[in-house]
């Protein structure tokens, strides 16, 4: 299993739905309804936020590559 997968069982049932229709527009490049932010210190890195909860991504044009999908806090950004 990997780490998106166990990031993804421990989202509450009140997310998940969400967070799952978030990836699936993102993967179809349909950003019109995703609240999406460029990260300001790097280049192809962004954000899609869903409430409380942040879907982390680097989009090189070609392909999209999930990093994390966490719950905000202070060190949600820290590590990228």
């Amino acid at each position: 299993m990997g780490k998106i997968e166990k990031q993804l069982r421990k989202i509450p049932e009140k997310y998940r739905e969400r967070v799952f229709s978030a990836i699936g527009q993102l993967m179809a490049r349909d950003f019109s309804a995703l609240d999406r932010k460029q990260l300001k210190r790097f280049e192809n890195i962004f954000r899609i936020r869903i409430g409380n909860y942040r879907i982390i991504y680097h989009d090189d044009g070609d392909k999209i590559i999930l990093k994390a999908i966490r719950r905000r806090n202070e060190a949600t950004y820290n590590d990228f």
